[in-house]
């Protein structure tokens, strides 16, 4: 199906130049549903999927047109994740957005800045008509803290307050089109158009890539080296982007929100499960963990590389799901240095780092399941093996199962050498 004029299910008229400005270069012809005397219907939903939804099968409904709508909103973590959905109506129904921001300052007066981190959602839901089975979804997320006060004149909503945390200023002090490349919006529709491409191919005029990017998932066991081995190998491969995971665990003191994880509760982590939002999600101990799915896809569809640093159960789901991702298992060298490597941490309890060492031999089992073993004894030839791994899938051609190469086919670096026979009778004997 071609699409051309399509009925975006929004009167805010800052949504409307944010989307056209994105949705332009593509040949999309954006109508705004008040042009076509479309009203807008009561938000109902208790989710940003729920809401974008209704918009769009309403404005479908009414215009008899493919419809796009998105809902977003401005989540903040001192405020148990409020307002959510209610963030164009946070001050009372009809309220102005300097109205909405003031009371989301007066409700954070006390609060220090190093306690005022805050993220804007975005779901973006298209609809060929209103009783599409299979509308095509995609979320985005923008980390980052509220302000003090309000600054800069650009943006809407509560982008005067929103710190982005990738940016030197407030969202509203950004250049629009530097804006239009990071924020929520921008991430939800760059999933959104890679999830469409097939239906978008006439109107991207040649600009999906070639070639799709390649998704590589390394696992370990707790203990092995992978987070050190893994960052090293993003420091001398640059072109490599890192995926960034959602955990309930708690934060350590080392680690900063959105760099190591997205450090979210038990209720949010349920519900991105509950909205389909994640690529793979298990409980890891007492802790739940998953991968957005959209960061991956936008990432993939546009060329680039991405590594998915998670345990064996997330790979086995992620390789369900994306059968042309490389998989690789690290390895201890003995399972004295693991139980070393654990206890030098000084961040879990002697009773975590005892089941974590039991639990180490049945994640050792699963080594059979990945495409490459990388034994990590001497940490700079573990880097030199990874990155040898990610240099021969780079020029990969158009996807396919394992680009074109199976488990046992390829060329597994650490398992052609003579002592890993030896070395699993010792980890898994």
């Amino acid at each position: 199906m071609t699409v051309t004029r399509t009925v975006l299910a929004s009167g805010n008229a800052g949504k409307l130049r944010e989307l056209t400005a994105i949705l332009r270069p593509l040949g999309l012809e954006l109508v705004a549903q008040s042009a076509l005397g479309i009203e807008s219907p009561p938000e109902t939903g208790s989710t940003f999927l729920e809401n974008a939804l209704i918009k769009a099968r309403h404005a479908a409904r009414r215009s008899g047109l493919p419809a796009l709508a998105d809902d977003s909103g401005i989540e903040v973590d001192a405020l148990d994740g409020r307002p959510g959905v209610h963030s164009a109506r946070f001050a009372g129904e009809g309220a102005s957005d300097a109205a909405n921001l003031h009371k989301l300052l007066a409700e954070l007066h006390d609060v220090p800045m190093e306690f005022r981190q805050a993220r804007y959602h975005c779901v973006i839901a298209f609809v060929r008509r209103h009783d599409d089975s299979q509308p095509i979804v995609a979320h985005g997320t923008w980390e980052g803290r509220i302000g003090l006060e309000p600054r800069g004149a650009g943006g809407f909503g509560y982008d005067p307050i929103f710190l982005p945390a990738d940016a030197p200023g407030t969202a509203a002090e950004l250049d629009p089109a530097a804006k239009n490349e990071v924020s929520h919006r921008a991430q939800a529709l760059r999933a959104w158009l890679a999830t469409a491409r097939e239906e978008l191919a006439p109107e991207m005029d040649g600009k999906t890539p070639a070639t799709r990017g390649t998704l590589f998932v390394v696992a370990a066991p707790s203990g092995a080296g992978k987070t050190s081995l893994v960052n090293a190998l993003l420091e001398r491969l640059p072109e490599l982007r890192m995926s960034v995971s959602h955990t309930t665990r708690q934060r350590r003191p080392t680690e900063q929100h959105g760099r190591e994880y997205y450090f979210v509760g038990v209720p949010e982590f349920e519900r991105l499960v509950a909205e389909g939002q994640f690529l793979e999600h298990a409980r890891v101990f007492d802790n739940l963990y998953g991968t957005g799915r959209a960061p991956v896809e936008a990432r993939l569809a546009q060329g680039g590389d991405i590594v998915l640093e998670i345990d064996w159960q997330g790979a086995r789901q992620v390789r369900a799901a994306m059968p042309d991702c490389v998989t690789i298992f690290i390895l201890p060298p003995s399972r004295q240095a693991l139980e070393k490597r654990l206890r030098s941490r000084a961040t879990d309890s002697p009773d975590v780092i005892a089941r974590r060492l039991r639990d180490a031999v049945s994640d050792m089992s699963h080594w059979r399941e990945f495409d490459y073993v990388v034994v990590n004894d001497d940490f700079e030839k573990a880097v030199g093996d990874l990155m040898a791994i990610v240099r021969a899938h780079g020029e990969r051609t158009p996807p396919g199962p394992r680009g074109g190469q199976s488990a046992d086919e390829g060329s597994r670096l650490a398992a052609s050498r003579p002592e890993l026979g030896p070395l699993l009778d010792r980890l898994l004997g």
